[in-house]
């Protein structure tokens, strides 16, 4: 009872919260990217998170952002959850440009608010598509603005903990020159699952790495095995740091 208690509370929450979100962003919108952004990556997240009494820890590596007035740099991060996008808003305290599926754009008030604020629309799986996407990410990379990616290609559903990386995020990468910052993501998995409706309350465990960047001459395939090896490194410290003691975190995410 008290499990249903908690769903109706907090589903009855967030689509409040989250259609009143979108209805201010696409108001402000019209005159101001930069608060639409704040909106649709700082107070989303506490939208989700917080209702959910889900706290965010970073537990290494905030000294390795880079200043906030630089930008022109890429976010990758491993993937679990529907969390996983919050929490890297608020582990960073940075709004950052995902890459989002055209359908999503097509999602009444909310995702016509994600399309107007930062999101890059995939239209398909086309080289043209491909071309297209990767224009205007290093124009957006160039103009100081700042990527995510997820180069998992899709949440982790197995008990692998990091899945082989697609090739998009270092593409980019290698094409303008922006740094990568790795970002270990633990136990969103265990707190929200493929397949249930609502999130459980815990911690969430972040460990930010320090930036890697395509050098002259380093081939695709070695700046991905170099951003993989990283991002296990990140997520093998995160599994062996002391818990801090918060609910939902007594194990490193599982089979979901």
């Amino acid at each position: 009872m008290l499990r249903f208690l908690f769903g109706l509370w907090y589903l009855t929450l967030f689509v409040v919260l989250t259609v009143t979100a979108g209805i201010i962003c696409l108001l402000v919108s019209l005159f101001s990217r930069r608060l639409t952004r704040y909106i649709t990556g700082q107070v989303w997240a506490y939208i989700v998170l917080v209702p959910a009494f889900i706290k965010v820890e970073v537990v290494s590596g905030l000294e390795n952002l880079p200043d906030p007035k630089t930008g022109g740099y890429i976010f990758f991060a491993n993937h679990r959850s529907l969390l996983d996008i919050p929490t890297l808003a608020k582990a960073t305290g940075r709004n950052a440009s995902w890459v989002a599926k055209a359908a999503l754009g097509r999602i009444p008030i909310f995702g016509w608010a994600l399309m107007r604020a930062h999101m890059l629309v995939e239209r398909g799986g086309s080289a043209e598509s491909a071309r297209q996407m990767l224009s205007e990410a290093a124009a957006r990379l160039k103009n100081g603005e700042i990527m995510a990616i997820f180069p998992e290609g899709t949440r982790n559903k197995t008990a692998e903990p990091i899945l082989p990386f697609k090739k998009g995020a270092f593409i980019i990468s290698k094409h303008t020159g922006a740094p990568l910052i790795p970002l270990a993501i633990l136990n969103s998995g265990n707190l929200w699952p493929s397949g249930s409706y609502v999130p459980k309350p815990g911690l969430i465990r972040v460990a930010i790495g320090e930036p890697l960047v395509a050098e002259p001459g380093l081939s695709l395939i070695a700046l991905s095995q170099k951003a993989h090896a990283s991002m296990e490194k990140l997520y093998a410290q995160l599994e062996q740091a002391p818990p801090s003691g918060a609910p939902g975190q007594t194990k490193p995410d599982q089979t979901v």
